[in-house]
């Protein structure tokens, strides 16, 4: 999902200049709220953060985080093996692990059929599509009493629609040539709009629209990364946009004030991420949680609903968050960072990047 400026093997050193990792856990907890809210059926909208509902505003936090930081990614080494490897060790190891557990150990203890039932269901093999980021959303008997029914983890979908991104910025790259680049995400961008503005396009059984959502935080990053020194992106500014951003969606409602955030909030996430406050820029000291959050989040949250049932809103984002902070902590030390390191071992002689994918 962690720097933005150029060079630095130190990524431990790295991490310590900016706020970025302090906006992924927010992002994080961001998404395990509006979650929360769905998944225990409670009254009323979700919680929404100028006009957006949390979740989503989380959401497209990464995807803004991730356009600057996976560009410059690029930029730095130019090297496609480096660049294919880093993102596969920082994306799948965690999901892999993930997937396995929801189908070796959720699935079995929390399945309403008989284990035999349960293991020779075909819908109970075809959830490990999930492991190279197709689309299966349930397994045979889980979870179907719960207020959202049928899906063990309603945030894969946007590891698809991030590994898209990471391939956009390979095609582009490749052709070294600015003008060509800027060309290429201004038109990414453009399809995200359409197929926001177009509605429910599917293919394979994954939302295009959907994901067009997270697309166009992506390429607006990107183009910012590509054509914005860094010190035009100011605090000040930030400010002043937020207040903007607010009044458009008071005067339009959230239909425009979404169409402002798609401009509005990368620039106040880089502006936020690229700064550097006392302790926060310490957020990731007991390592990087804000992937871990993300991926436990949804089927941690099914698991309590459907073992204790609804409870009130504020328990439940509680409860989760600190039983996902705890797993997050886990596969951290013992999965993530030595998959990073990997990386390190395998490219030692060439510059490795300092941003991480959220």
């Amino acid at each position: 999902m962690s720097s933005a400026s150029p060079s630095a093997v130190d990524v431990d050193l790295v991490r310590r200049t900016n706020n970025f990792d302090a906006l992924r856990l927010l992002a994080a907890l961001g998404v395990v709220v509006g979650h929360g809210h769905i998944l225990v059926g409670a009254p009323g909208p979700v919680p929404s953060v100028l006009g957006l509902p949390s979740h989503y505003f989380g959401v497209s936090v990464f995807f803004a985080i991730s356009g600057w930081l996976i560009t410059g990614s690029w930029e730095r080494s130019r090297s496609v093996p480096l660049y294919v490897v880093s993102r596969a060790l920082r994306i799948l190891p965690l999901l892999w692990l993930v997937v396995l557990v929801s189908v070796l150990v959720l699935g079995p203890v929390m399945t309403t059929l008989p284990l035999g039932r349960y293991l020779a269901s075909g819908q109970t093999w075809r959830y490990l599509v999930n492991l190279v980021l197709l689309p299966a959303d349930g397994l045979p008997g889980v979870f179907d009493a719960v207020p959202y029914a049928g899906v063990v983890n309603g945030s894969v979908w946007t590891l698809r629609a991030e590994v898209i991104c990471y391939g956009v910025v390979l095609a582009l790259g490749l052709s070294r040539r600015r003008v060509l680049q800027t060309a290429g995400f201004a038109a990414f961008a453009l399809l995200a709009v359409v197929l926001v503005e177009i509605g429910d396009v599917r293919v394979v059984g994954s939302s295009l629209s959907g994901a067009g959502t997270t697309w166009v935080y992506f390429a607006v990053a990107a183009l910012m990364r590509l054509h914005l020194p860094r010190r035009w992106l100011r605090l000040d500014v930030a400010a002043g946009v937020v207040v903007a951003w607010a009044a458009v969606g008071a005067v339009g409602g959230g239909p425009a004030s979404g169409r402002f955030s798609w401009v509005a909030l990368p620039y106040v996430v880089l502006a936020v991420g690229l700064a550097s406050w006392p302790g926060v820029r310490r957020a990731a000291r007991f390592g990087d949680l804000s992937y871990g959050m993300y991926l436990w989040a949804f089927p941690v949250q099914q698991v309590l609903v459907s073992s204790f049932g609804p409870m009130p809103f504020v328990v439940d984002v509680l409860a989760v968050a600190a039983v996902c902070a705890a797993l997050s902590y886990g596969t951290w030390h013992l999965l993530e960072n030595p998959a990073i390191h990997l990386r390190e071992r395998w490219f030692a002689r060439e510059p490795v990047a300092a941003g991480r994918p959220g």
